[in-house]
């Protein structure tokens, strides 16, 4: 038995903060169209990638040079071409392709697949785009397009298919709600009405996030009826359901827990819910936000990875169950000063996004009123505790997918992301582990088997990089990696030449210095002494 310590919270003023809004204000927003340009070209009748080195997403180490084949947005083929395999399978002989891309020296990997997005109408659509598809992300698991309706986030899906808005690939799980003038939400026997129109539109899944989908009779209506059609279901478990639906009991269920929630709450062995202080507020974010992580200190260790873990992976067995931590977005509560100085701000955060951060009681995630170097430690031990959970569920079998939550907390789209993948070296993955994580488990929570992974017969979604990954994951970043010459100078290595969704081939760098221009233009014209 792990002792635990009960960490009240401090500092009481808070306690008379105004009760936050409980959502962000978003308005319907509608992309524009995409155009051919010089982002964009493709899909061609045969695309030939000579001479790369794969990273396949399966796990399997790099192996190369191959030369892979592409027929539309279809993967016809891999062909060894180093000496060796070709003494034993002979020359494949002159291929003739519409394009051919000389990858000699580079490195070639799966798309990257974000299982955490949205898309928010703060900021103009195609700026979030492009920061995600110049930065490698070929597909998004998203839960809003702005304040969109579930029919309206299919018709942005069919136009990211046909290849009419720039974006990656969307897969739709709307949120679900409490609607005054639909009591079907609320209802258990009439939920499942709504889970069918939703399929029957187009819709992939459903996000969950607070009560009434998280009622145990309202959530087992949905996922019975979500497993019957064949959707996905993921999870923030809120902290106002957490009893009795903590992570073990949502997993029978979904097909994914978001953030960190409910698997401290599982292990408990001598208290069912959370120790809290008495004059606590869970619509006051800077409460909440601290006492969500410090419930971790409340953990029992050996039933943290005993027990629960054991119920997790009987779910992963049955139906893919993923673990989806986003540890990204949570890292301002253990340094804040680390988060709000991050150098990529200044050429690729509009201030719409810098204004947005800064500490405000009406804007969600903006809580950091008053965080202080004991919050941050105590969200440090809990990391701790965190990552080395994820790691022991990962290294017994279970599946970890990337996902990062951009938006909110100094978190940008595409950085995030990246970063995510990092952090989950941080958490002990090696890098084919955490670049297996953000590319094939994701297609596998997904049910997509023809995604995520370089094979032939697999949908063509790819990078082409200039830079080995498993080196540094940080080459994938927009800003790159910082190097030094022999002569002392600094220099970037920004790895993504090229992105290819669905055998569409992005020039990246163009793609980012869109994305440059789109800020400097911003700050060329905001106001004097507005944040920049």
């Amino acid at each position: 038995m792990v002792t635990r310590t009960f960490i009240p919270r401090r500092n009481g003023y808070l306690f008379s903060l105004c009760i936050l809004c409980a959502a962000v204000l978003l308005a319907s927003s509608c992309a524009a169209l995409a155009q051919a340009g010089p982002e964009q070209s493709g899909p061609y009748p045969m695309l030939l990638i000579k001479s790369a080195i794969v990273i396949d997403g399966t796990g399997a180490p790099a192996k190369g040079p191959q030369d892979i084949l592409i027929k539309n947005n279809v993967i016809v083929s891999l062909t060894p071409s180093d000496p060796i395999s070709r003494s034993r399978v002979g020359d494949a002989g002159t291929i003739h392709a519409d394009r051919v891309i000389d990858a000699q020296g580079m490195y070639v990997m799966p798309g990257i697949i974000d299982m955490h997005m949205h898309y928010l109408d703060l900021v103009p659509l195609d700026y979030q785009y492009k920061l995600l598809l110049g930065q490698g992300i070929t597909t998004v698991r998203a839960f809003n397009i702005g304040n969109d309706t579930p029919q309206q986030m299919v018709e942005v899906k069919k136009q990211i298919a046909a290849n009419k808005i720039m974006a990656p690939r969307l897969y739709v799980y709307p949120f679900w709600r409490a609607y005054p003038n639909d009591p079907r939400y609320s209802i258990a026997k009439d939920a499942p009405a709504i889970v069918r129109e939703w399929k029957a539109m187009g819709v992939d899944g459903i996000k969950m996030a607070s009560l009434p989908g998280e009622y145990p009779d309202v959530f087992k209506a949905i996922t019975d009826t979500t497993k019957q059609l064949g959707m996905g279901v993921a999870v923030h478990i809120a902290q106002e359901a957490v009893y009795p639906m903590n992570a073990v009991r949502i997993a029978q269920g979904a097909s994914t827990v978001e953030h960190h929630y409910g698997y401290a709450e599982a292990s408990f062995t001598d208290q069912t819910i959370q120790q809290l202080p008495p004059n606590y507020n869970y619509s006051i974010e800077p409460e909440r936000f601290y006492e969500t992580g410090a419930v971790w200190l409340q953990a029992n260790l050996s039933t943290l990875h005993g027990k629960v873990i054991d119920e997790l992976l009987k779910q992963k067995d049955d139906h893919n169950f993923t673990m989806v931590p986003t540890m990204v977005v949570y890292e301002a509560n253990r340094d804040l000063l680390r988060a709000e100085t991050r150098p990529f701000f200044a050429q690729y955060a509009l201030p719409r996004m810098m204004e947005q951060w800064q500490p405000n009681p009406h804007n969600h995630g903006s809580y950091f009123y008053h965080w202080t170097s004991e919050d941050e430690a105590t969200w440090s031990r809990m990391y701790r505790r965190w990552m080395d959970f994820v790691e022991d569920y990962k290294n017994r079998g279970g599946l970890v997918a990337v996902g990062s939550d951009p938006g909110f907390i100094f978190n940008l789209w595409g950085f995030g992301t990246i970063r995510e993948i990092e952090l989950l070296e941080d958490a002990g993955f090696n890098p084919l582990e955490a670049i297996h994580s953000a590319t094939e488990v994701g297609a596998l929570s997904l049910g997509n088997h023809q995604l995520g992974a370089i094979r032939p017969g697999y949908t063509a979604d790819l990078l082409v990089l200039t830079a080995n990954p498993l080196d540094d994951i940080k080459v994938l970043y927009a800003n790159g990696a910082t190097r030094q010459t022999a002569t002392g100078e600094a220099t970037q290595v920004k790895a993504v030449k090229y992105t290819i969704r669905d055998g569409v081939v992005f020039d990246s760098q163009q793609l980012l210095k869109d994305v440059r221009d789109m800020v400097s233009r911003a700050k060329a014209s905001a106001p004097a002494g507005s944040i920049k």
